[in-house]
């Protein structure tokens, strides 16, 4: 692998970090600027792409428009903060104990090496190691937001920086899910996967083999985070982390314990109520020793935050009737919903759908329920003991989900006008088997301020249908669609028949040749033209010369 020249391993840029203990040290120089309130809620904010002419559009293209509302809207809350500001405190702070330009990476890696040929964890050459790191964990009902948020607030960090320097690659993050019923010796080859897709090594092959104890398996792992520098390890899931499979409590507590204090690496668990028995007893202790304590992530309460959220959310229809949000209808959301914003959003996408569906274009208090009971019954208990506060019911129910809701939309395009739909794709793309025709006249729309995801289905089933029509032809059709207007009454070019256009030129000017030609009668309009001396004889001409 030539790591200098490879173009997923970007350069290390260093920059001043801000604080002398982190100057000096170029893991924490090569990330980005600790951001503040601001920025931070500017790099996390998102709204999907809103055209007024798109409520103009047929209903089945209409549901690709709403399908954005699933991938494309996020607004940053205090909880998002509140987070940002731990994982970025936690990955500059874990570096502090592993910083390149002194003894101290090197040490740990000594000492790694040592726990790889002893194959005991607690083995070590040098004893005066210090480990910088923390953990903590985020706790939280499936659906209220903890994964998405984490992915956004990792995104704003480099996933692999190169230091030709040091010849290092450095990982500020990775995030691995538990396996279902996954036993720490899963977990570990999760982590050697991950690790090969991020920089195309062999890992799993090399040191994820089936006979290796857990022992083993947790040092090569525990390696290969520091030869790769790894800023904070998240594990999501973490309720699916098998005790009995794992080895009981005690091997679990030695895992996490050695990756943050032995190790040096931070760590961030990640789970639903489920995960209790994981997070509380010895562990408990062990996390008041090492980490920052327990992040509780809950539901929206309905209190100003959740208003303004559901404010933003309601702007987004492609509905041809948009009612107000009255205190009824934010009501009966909540109730809903739970607060629970991937129910949410859900809500919104399905009930807009189905609103096509039946030619009722609002949305009303009647239409949210009968949506959330024909839709929403996989994740029906959960909500249910949200509403009465029943804990051990929320705990038994708390990692019910929502499926993806592309199917359930895909579902209403056929039954709209019962016309097959064309798949939906959170960011469509012109691909290499579309005509050269749809993808001028698409690049021409986006232009224009067309979205992909509507210039797409609506060029290929405009050329589909009338494949003999010049892209103008095809523009001006689609702009008319989206602009509302009758194309039928404002055609592009008035269609007359040649008899009369040439009735017409009886009226012009006498030097017109179009006139000659309008009286010609019979004759052939050489003919006349050569009668009346507009053409010359070529055989006098001839002579003549």
């Amino acid at each position: 692998m030539n790591e200098s020249n490879d173009p997923r391993f970007p350069e290390a840029k260093y920059i001043d970090p801000g604080l002398p203990e982190y100057a000096g040290n170029p893991l924490i120089s090569a990330l980005p600027a600790i951001m503040d309130l601001g920025t931070c809620k500017k790099q996390l904010r998102s709204l999907p792409s809103f055209n007024e002419n798109e409520i103009n559009l047929p209903p089945h293209i209409r549901v690709h428009a709403i399908n954005r509302l699933a991938t494309s809207f996020f607004q940053p809350l205090s909880v998002h903060i509140t987070l940002e500001s731990k994982i970025s405190l936690m990955i500059r702070q874990g570096y502090l104990g592993r910083n390149p330009k002194t003894a101290s990476l090197v040490k740990h890696l000594n000492n790694g090496y040592e726990r790889i040929v002893k194959k005991d964890l607690q083995a070590y050459i040098h004893e005066d190691v210090d480990s910088t790191a923390t953990s903590f964990s985020l706790i939280g009902v499936s659906g209220c937001g903890k994964t998405t948020a984490l992915n956004r607030l990792l995104s704003t960090y480099p996933r692999v920086i190169y230091h030709p320097d040091y010849h290092l690659i450095q990982i500020p993050w990775i995030k691995i899910d538990c396996p279902h019923a996954g036993s720490l010796g899963e977990l570990c080859r999760s982590f050697f996967h991950a690790l090969d897709r991020r920089l195309g090594t062999n890992y799993a092959k090399k040191y994820g083999g089936k006979r290796k104890s857990i022992d083993e398996l947790i040092a090569e792992m525990a390696q290969l985070a520091n030869v790769h520098s790894i800023g904070v390890l998240v594990i999501d899931e973490i309720q699916h982390l098998n005790v009995a499979k794992g080895g009981g409590a005690d091997m679990m507590l030695n895992f996490f314990v050695t990756f943050v204090n032995t190790i040096g690496v931070p760590v961030i668990l990640v789970g639903t109520p489920k995960a209790r028995s994981i997070f509380e007893g010895e562990f408990r202790q062990a996390r008041r020793s090492v980490g920052q304590g327990s992040l509780m992530w809950d539901r929206m309460q309905p209190d100003n935050s959740w208003n303004r959220f559901v404010e933003e959310l309601w702007k987004y229809q492609w509905l041809k009737d948009k009612k107000g949000l009255t205190h009824e209808l934010k009501g009966v959301i909540y109730d809903l919903t739970q607060g629970i914003v991937d129910i949410l959003i859900k809500l919104m996408c399905l009930a807009q759908a189905r609103a096509l569906v039946i030619r009722k274009e609002t949305i009303t208090v009647g239409l949210l329920k009968k949506v959330y009971e024909d839709e929403f019954k996989p994740v029906h208990k959960m909500l249910k003991a949200l509403r009465h506060g029943d804990a051990d019911r929320i705990v038994e129910y708390s990692d019910l989900r929502m499926p993806a809701i592309e199917s359930k939309l895909i579902e209403s395009c056929v039954a709209i006008e019962g016309q097959a739909p064309i798949t939906l794709k959170p960011t469509p793309e012109i691909n290499s088997d579309q005509p050269e025709k749809v993808k001028s006249i698409v690049s021409l729309l986006q232009d224009m301020g067309v979205e992909a995801d509507i210039a797409i289905p609506l060029v290929t089933q405009e050329v589909n249908k009338n494949p003999a029509l010049s892209p103008m032809l095809v523009i001006h059709q689609l702009t008319g669609l989206l602009t509302g207007e009758d194309q039928a009454d404002t055609p592009l070019l008035k269609k007359t028949s040649k008899k009369q256009r040439i009735e017409a030129w009886v009226d012009l000017e006498p030097n017109d040749l179009r006139l000659a030609y309008a009286n010609r009668e019979q004759t052939a309009i050489y003919d006349t033209l050569k009668e009346q001396g507009t053409i010359c004889d070529i055989g006098r001409l001839l002579m003549a010369t």
